[in-house]
């Protein structure tokens, strides 16, 4: 069995990194937050601009995560946050919010208001902004892998899951699909090619 397991373990209130123990706030609001900052970030650095711009976004995440940045080694501290993140352990390469191909399905800051609505008529969850007290992040998590039926949400992770070539499944998936936000990295290789193609451009003025 899994462990921790929903069934034997309640959901942790700190982070462990480096062998301290920090509180964190476990707020499922948070960490559609936190994960969203986490796009910001290069996967790997090749620029001191670049290098200082993660160290930025680190520090964001930290202060919604822990109120503080943590005086911890930023590598080990995003490796923490990572791992919490996913929540409880699920099978061997699911991933919700990914077909399989790069594409994304589910985006909790995007689906937030559908994936509240769905929650709360499937379990008698209130999520909204009515809610006082924290929800933690993890039986958010829970609660999101379980929903089945025909909610709103649903619908539209079909629909946008949909390889149906027809013209009409093809308007409905347009209609349905996810605004893209680029990422760290696809900002870094469309500027690469805007400086490459600069570069043609001067080159071909030199030629002349």
């Amino acid at each position: 069995m899994f462990r921790p397991n929903y069934a034997q373990d309640a959901p942790p209130e700190a982070i462990r990194v480096g062998g301290a123990s920090y509180p964190v706030n476990v707020d499922f609001r948070t960490w559609i937050d936190v994960l969203d900052l986490a796009q910001e970030l290069y996967p790997t650095v090749g620029t001191l601009l670049e290098a200082r711009h993660n160290a930025r976004v680190l520090e964001n995440m930290q202060r919604l995560a822990f109120d503080r940045v943590l005086e911890a080694p930023p590598a080990a501290v995003l490796r923490a946050m990572t791992a919490f993140a996913r929540g409880y352990p699920t099978m061997v390469g699911e991933e919700a919010g990914g077909d399989g191909e790069g594409e994304e399905l589910l985006s909790f800051d995007y689906d937030i208001n559908d994936l509240v609505l769905a929650i709360e008529e499937q379990f008698g969850l209130d999520l909204s902004y009515r809610r006082r007290e924290p929800y933690h992040w993890w039986e958010f998590l829970l609660r999101v892998r379980a929903l089945c039926g025909d909610h709103a949400i649903l619908r539209a992770v079909r629909l946008r899951a949909s390889r149906d070539t027809s013209r009409e499944a093809r308007l409905a998936r347009r209609r349905a699909r996810l605004p893209h936000k680029p990422t760290a990295e696809e900002r870094r290789q469309l500027e690469a090619l805007r400086a490459a193609a600069g570069d043609g451009e001067k080159g071909e003025k030199h030629a002349h």
